[in-house]
């Protein structure tokens, strides 16, 4: 890594990381970017600001590997970050460059209070392994799953006002409400430890400088019954949602209240311009697996292979402390 360095990426860079992006999507054998220039400068300095990228560039001036990663939330542990994009130009790999670009991200997560870095890979990635990152989707069996952009649009037109219900972003009011119903996701979901956030925790957040995540209720004769919590993602293919957290209460399903509620999230994606709508669920939930394919999303576990990696606070911790 003699003469090379790490830095934040500038609006002068988004030429020559275009140019990186392309040949990353072309290497994992997706669909060709449609990113232009201006599409890197106005979400990288939007509001949100959707995502941020690292670069690494040589001594003479050419970029030869990038980070790209925003913020996430779980109900679980609270402020989260994921590395959506880490790419190093093939002559330059196995040089410390990509462990370096990493170092970075995680350096960013701890700085802005983030407890689990999160990315999305290939199975058996003995790069992340060796970073010590565990491969969540074979450990906890989590499926990935994906709406299209014409997916997203469809569902759009087809989502209908709830009769007697309410759909709204969450006040500081709320939080107390949505952490009953987070606790009842929890035990829905088989995880007897439950969240280690609290009320306060998510308002707290809520209020953030950085964007960390945003919330939509359902209200029904007075009371909460549902909630989803979502953020914005950002990859080669440009900006989306990914949903984190969707759920109503059992006497209140089948009402159309948590079509609604996705149908918030989806309508905020589209309103950044988002290409996709990403979340996840336990292989053992057949009858939300069932209903997500219904609605035309693509379990991209099976179609791409993808896996979920996570490194927890203690990884993050001795990556960041590591020469």
């Amino acid at each position: 890594m003699s003469g090379t360095i790490i830095r934040k990426a500038s609006a002068s860079d988004s030429e020559k990381l275009l140019v990186l992006i392309k040949e990353l999507s072309k290497e994992l054998q997706l669909t060709s970017s449609q990113l232009t220039q201006k599409d890197l400068e106005d979400d990288a300095a939007g509001k949100p600001a959707i995502f941020t990228i690292y670069v690494c560039q040589n001594a003479k001036g050419d970029l030869i590997g990038y980070v790209l990663f925003y913020n996430t939330y779980s109900t679980w542990e609270g402020r989260s970050l994921c590395v959506e994009e880490l790419f190093v130009v093939t002559s330059q790999r196995k040089k410390g460059i990509g462990s370096s670009l990493l170092k970075k991200a995680v350096q960013v997560a701890l700085e802005r209070g983030c407890g689990r870095c999160n990315i999305t890979a290939y199975p058996g990635n003995k790069f992340l392994t060796s970073q010590g990152a565990i491969d969540l989707t074979d450990i906890e069996k989590w499926l990935f799953f994906r709406m299209n952009q014409n997916a997203l649009e469809h569902f759009a037109q087809r989502c209908k006002i709830v009769e007697g219900t309410k759909i709204r972003e969450a006040t500081r009011e709320d939080f107390k409400g949505v952490m009953r119903l987070i606790q009842d996701l929890a035990d829905y979901e088989k995880m007897p430890d439950g969240p280690k956030i609290t009320a306060k925790t998510l308002e707290e957040d809520s209020q953030s400088s950085e964007a960390f995540y945003e919330c939509y209720v359902a209200e029904a004769e007075g009371q909460l019954v549902g909630y989803s919590i979502f953020f914005y993602t950002f990859n080669g293919e440009g900006p989306g949602v990914y949903m984190e957290d969707l759920y109503v209460t059992p006497e209140y399903r089948k009402k159309g209240i948590g079509m609604a509620l996705w149908g918030s999230v989806i309508k905020a994606g589209l309103n950044i311009g988002g290409k996709r709508c990403d979340f996840a669920v336990l292989d053992w939930n057949t009858p939300s697996i069932d209903f997500y394919k219904h609605m035309d999303a693509v379990d991209m576990t099976q179609q791409r292979g993808f896996h979920f990696y996570r490194m927890t606070k203690d990884v993050m911790l001795s990556c960041v402390n590591t020469s």
